[in-house]
């Protein structure tokens, strides 16, 4: 009825003071009649909140109506709320001790008007009661990187004291090292990507040194930078990706280099479904996403990971890598061995196909440069007694046999003459 009568006034042409009158009038007289209601319960209530007692308040202030008794205990009331959160907001603030704190919820609680940050308190002494737990089993249990930075920050908002927050400083720094150390055997020179998107990329990645150039020295994306010989190779660039690559990492010599008037990579060729003309007979190469360390190294960075008791995406990452390598290493090392009944002829062709397949690899497995050694010791005897073949007989000198240069039993891992064809060690 209150409101149809304000409705109405608005059409009845009376003067502006003594409309002012009736609309203040009637206001006060409809809120008497329903926010007095509600103001009553609320101080009847056991712990009303601050703004829906501070509102009313504010209500009956702007009628006029701010010297009822109700009124003014609910203001007292809502003033000494507002007074208490002032002092939480400042101990929050100023992250003071846990037993500050508690005094002040303990305050709180005697309040007839529940106060407005007093939930903010009570959030910041819970998170600081399970700190303690959650702290104690980072440390003597394996945690993720992400909790000990968590409790680290949750230490600094609630002042733990710094001899609690040690055992997790030094376990966050051997952490921080440790990934220092692993990105430094897998990240390429110049690579500006983390470990885990290195180890997680294509290979593709874009060198640069710290001020933004690029270096000659840098590995491209079919190499791993390790090999300085390599680095120093001329480059041939892709008109298809516009990437930059060390000529014979892609299989092109420097005369093909020359007289070619375009170049697809290897990975464009793919991608076009075309064969890559410069494989010579090959695989085409493939690209090499990390430094290739190897594997004995990666097997003790992953024992001090697990040592350090922490689990990061980085170590989940290196594992299936160094697991491939050590695959790759069991039937490698058995080629190698004397004790190994294949002919030299079946064993030469397994030997290489392995190691045409470690070149997928992205750790290096420990037979690997053994492996290689010996190829290359016996493709040089080869060519060597190729050329004795063809020379004269007159021409030859009475010193140089087949059997001197045939590679080092010690050097090359073949520990028998049935490692090589029998027409070679005729």
């Amino acid at each position: 009825e209150l409101a149809g009568l304000l409705q109405q006034l608005s059409n009845i042409p009376v003067r502006l003071r003594e409309r002012g009158e009736i609309q203040r009038s009637l206001a006060s007289k409809r809120w008497l009649l329903s926010r007095r209601p509600a103001l009553l319960s609320a101080l009847e209530a056991a712990r009303p909140s601050l703004e829906e007692v501070s509102g009313l308040c504010d209500e009956a202030a702007g009628l006029g109506l701010g010297q009822l008794p109700e009124v003014l205990q609910a203001a007292e009331r809502a003033a000494a709320a507002e007074k208490w959160d002032e002092r939480a907001e400042r101990a929050l603030a100023r992250r003071e001790g846990m037993d500050a704190l508690r005094q002040l919820l303990a305050e709180a609680r005697g309040l007839r008007v529940a106060p407005s940050r007093s939930g903010a308190l009570q959030q910041r002494v819970d998170d600081a009661a399970s700190w303690w737990a959650r702290a104690a089993d980072a440390v003597s249990g394996v945690t993720s990187v992400e909790e000990l930075d968590t409790l680290l920050r949750q230490a600094e908002e609630t002042s733990v004291p710094p001899a609690d927050r040690a055992p997790l400083l030094d376990k966050a720094a051997l952490c921080r090292w440790w990934r220092e150390r692993a990105a430094a055997a897998f990240v390429k020179e110049g690579c500006r990507l983390s470990l885990g998107e290195s180890l997680a990329g294509d290979g593709h990645y874009e060198l640069t040194t710290p001020d933004g150039g690029w270096g000659a020295h840098f590995a491209c994306s079919f190499c791993t930078g390790e090999s300085r010989y390599e680095t120093a190779q001329f480059m041939i660039g892709c008109d298809a990706c516009d990437r930059w690559y060390h000529g014979p990492c892609v299989g092109v010599s420097k005369a093909e280099s020359d007289a070619m008037s375009e170049f697809s990579c290897p990975s464009c060729a793919a991608a076009k479904g075309v064969p890559y003309k410069y494989a010579q007979g090959q695989p085409p190469p493939r690209p090499k996403r990390t430094r290739r360390p190897a594997a004995r190294y990666v097997a003790a960075l992953l024992c001090e990971a697990d040592a350090l008791r922490v689990s990061t995406p980085e170590t989940e990452a290196m594992r299936p890598l160094l697991e491939a390598a050590t695959a790759w290493d069991v039937p490698a090392r058995a080629l190698l061995s004397p004790s190994e009944r294949l002919c030299g002829t079946e064993r030469l062709a397994a030997l290489r196909e392995a190691v045409a397949r470690a070149d997928d690899l992205e750790v290096t497995p420990e037979a690997l440069p053994l492996a290689r050694a010996a190829l290359e010791r016996y493709d040089n005897w080869r060519r060597n007694e190729d050329t004795l073949r063809e020379r004269p007989k007159e021409a030859r000198r009475p010193s140089v046999s087949a059997a001197s240069m045939a590679p080092s039993t010690q050097d090359c891992g073949f520990l028998s003459a049935s490692a090589f064809p029998g027409d070679c060690l005729a």
